[in-house]
């Protein structure tokens, strides 16, 4: 049989009874993963019910996944969708924008796969539809799939343009992963193979390169998005092949020699051998997910060693307390060469830096790297169970990934600063204010979509007669194990503002079930608290694990988990050197930030200073922000009155001087920048 002609009905046949259970729908299947503790809810099974995310979503649902069919759509705009028409065929023309647009649309259309999942909107299902015609048209007979060379091949061209892999940063296998990983959520959703015949012929000519040209498909597996997208073929088709290749995937990263390797593309060292986290964080943070995958389907402990270095480097070291990665713009890495042989030295950028190297107004923060963080934390969860990544992926999720986009979902970040000064005029690559269009590198706004599109899949899990609760936001869920049993229930909180949650039971199983909470890890000993039906569950929930209680539930049993926190100030190790003497505004889940809109007349950020002789006190506010409700902090603090300085002026003699009181307001991080163009700060001078 060719395997390249399956139809929709073949291919069903293949899958057979496979396809029943809401794990298999889930948008990470680990149902049947052996090293998995345990795996997701079905695409559809959550729905938001208001709430700061159920908001998001429904932003996301109604601007941000339209807006960006107009700009994909409209070639003064976006170069992407004209692209794979000119590929298929369809309209004359010649391949323009940047080599990864494909499979930066790819991410919008997982977006809109996963917005039908919820709403079932016929409309977007035909969408779809046309859609992936177009697509299935422009790929090669052999899977290949990468507009930048299919349109000049078939326009006859025979130089080094039309050549595969002429360009190891040509992106050929970054937009053939998004193609697979979208094609699986498209199948799951939908049940048709129309995308899935596609993603079976990329992940096959995949296969074929690394049979045969191994060292040629090392050298160009940058941003390996395609890790992750082979482990979910397999774990749609369950074709051993594929679980094959995603293990030689790794392994033929040690193909790459020395010479040729570098930190920027983390292949200067085979996987195993990796200590610290480097490079360019998007291409790190891709490939530690799609490593953690096939950890999940084979166990191999030398790898998970590896991911679980690679985690403590990041969130001991080189992590901002906003949860974002990649501190650096442009960078030097030795490593790889006698410090002394300079012509040696390798340029690295979007990358980690050394340890505690996290600069504030010059950080970088791709949100494309801290969407991979989140999704290679997840994976973490996945795999152990444990708490701390479950803390890191809320961490990162709130402040790291919502802030990509504005409030009214027309306006993108592709760099995250944790400071703005109008002042330091310095020209750096991105903008400091969002910008309606990236279309150099639109690889962050559709990213950043389809994790809003996509978040509530990761509120719940499932694993053997056990519920666990891992973030908490106001849904309904309605979902089943892999034996078919259900369960149904509603949460009621208005976190990340307040900690109270309320869980009632609608349906459950007849057998015993245990429902395991989250306790973040920020929480304060002692501030957590458990009744079931009004009455206290024995022994205090302890922040960093999961609390839990196992019982027979029936339809109205009530849930209450109550979290009590506050704002808080932070403080950076002293190693952080741009944060010495400075604290931030943390409150619960949430980084708070200053920004200029809110300060006196006359008043800037750089003289506003916190004095910690007495508790600071706190008063929570809500306000709404274009279209968002969000609580604003007020507190009282200080400003001193100092000279202006020179533009020639570096250093002066310091003297003391008058401070007088004020009131500041902070407004959650991944709020700012939406009231025009305004300086902002994280961090806070204290004294």
């Amino acid at each position: 049989m060719n395997l390249f002609k399956f139809t929709a009905l073949s291919l069903a046949s293949l899958l057979g009874s496979t396809l029943a259970s809401a794990g298999e729908k889930s948008l990470v299947d680990t149902s049947r993963s052996p090293s998995a503790r345990m795996y997701m809810t079905g695409l559809a099974d959550v729905k938001w019910n208001g709430g700061l995310l159920g908001e998001r979503f429904e932003v996301c649902r109604t601007t941000m996944v339209p807006h960006m069919w107009n700009i994909f759509s409209d070639p003064v705009q976006s170069s992407a969708w004209a692209n794979y028409r000119i590929a298929a065929g369809l309209q004359p023309g010649r391949f323009s924008g940047p080599p990864f647009n494909d499979g930066d649309f790819l991410k919008w259309l997982e977006a809109l796969a996963q917005v039908y999942a919820v709403t079932r909107e016929p409309a977007l299902d035909a969408e779809m539809d046309r859609i992936i015609d177009v697509i299935a048209k422009a790929q090669r007979e052999d899977g290949y799939l990468h507009t930048q060379k299919i349109i000049p091949q078939r326009q006859g061209v025979t130089t080094a343009k039309a050549k595969e892999f002429e360009d190891r940063e040509h992106f050929e296998t970054y937009n053939m992963g998004h193609l697979i990983t979208t094609a699986c959520v498209h199948y799951r959703v939908t049940g048709k193979t129309t995308l899935l015949d596609c993603a079976r012929k990329a992940a096959d000519y995949i296969e074929r390169l690394c049979a045969n040209v191994p060292a040629d498909l090392a050298r160009n597996a940058i941003c390996p998005s395609h890790y992750m997208g082979v482990v979910e073929l397999y774990r749609v088709t369950r074709e051993p092949r594929y679980l094959a290749l995603a293990k030689q995937l790794i392994e033929i990263r040690s193909l790459v020699t020395e010479q040729d390797g570098s930190d920027h593309n983390q292949d200067r060292v085979p996987f195993r051998a990796m200590t610290q986290a480097v490079g360019h964080a998007v291409r790190a943070n891709y490939l530690y997910a799609g490593v953690a995958d096939v950890f999940a389907e084979t166990g191999d402990p030398t790898l998970f060693k590896t991911l679980a270095a690679l985690s403590d480097d990041v969130a001991g070291q080189k992590l901002y307390i906003t949860g974002m990665t990649g501190a650096l713009y442009d960078g030097a890495s030795p490593d790889g060469v006698d410090h002394r042989q300079h012509k040696y030295i390798k340029t690295v950028h979007q990358a980690y830096g050394r340890d505690y190297q996290l600069p504030n107004l010059t950080a970088y923060n791709e949100t494309c790297a801290t969407i991979g963080y989140a999704m290679w934390m997840w994976r973490m969860l996945t795999v152990t169970a444990d708490a701390q990544y479950a803390d890191l992926f809320e961490q990162s999720f709130y402040n790291g990934i919502l802030p990509g986009i504005s409030l009214e979902g027309k306006h993108y970040f592709y760099v995250n600063a944790l400071r703005k000064d109008a002042d330091f005029d310095w020209p750096l690559r991105w903008s400091r204010t969002r910008t309606p269009n990236l279309k150099a590198s639109f690889c962050c706004p559709p990213n950043v979509v389809r994790a809003i599109a996509e978040a509530h899949n990761y509120v719940y899990a499932l694993s053997p007669d056990t519920l666990w609760v891992h973030l908490y936001a106001a849904n309904t869920l309605d979902t089943a194990w892999t034996d078919g049993a259900r369960i149904r229930l509603r949460q009621e909180t208005e976190y990340p503002w307040d900690g109270a949650v309320k869980f009632t039971i609608e349906a459950a199983p007849e057998r015993a079930i245990t429902l395991k909470l989250r306790v973040p890890g920020w929480l304060r000993a002692g501030n957590a608290k458990l009744l079931v039906n009004g009455q206290p569950v024995a022994g205090d929930p302890v922040p960093g694990t999961y609390t839990e209680v196992t019982r027979s539930w029936r339809a109205g049993d009530v849930v209450q988990f109550t979290m009590t926190f506050r704002p808080v100030l932070m403080e950076a190790n002293p190693l952080v050197e741009e944060a010495v003497n400075q604290v931030a505004v943390k409150n619960g889940p949430l980084v708070y930030c200053l920004e200029s809109n809110d300060l006196p007349a006359g008043v800037r950020l750089r003289d506003v200073v916190l004095p910690l002789l007495a508790p600071v006190e706190f008063t929570a506010n809500r306000e709404t922000l274009v279209n968002s409700e969000v609580r604003t902090l007020s507190f009282p603090a200080r400003v001193v009155t100092r000279a202006a300085w020179s533009s020639r002026e570096l250093y002066r003699e310091a003297t003391a001087e008058p401070t007088r009181a004020i009131t500041l307001k902070a407004v959650p991080y991944f709020a700012w920048g939406n009231r025009g163009d305004t300086d902002m700060s994280v961090w806070i001078p204290a004294r």
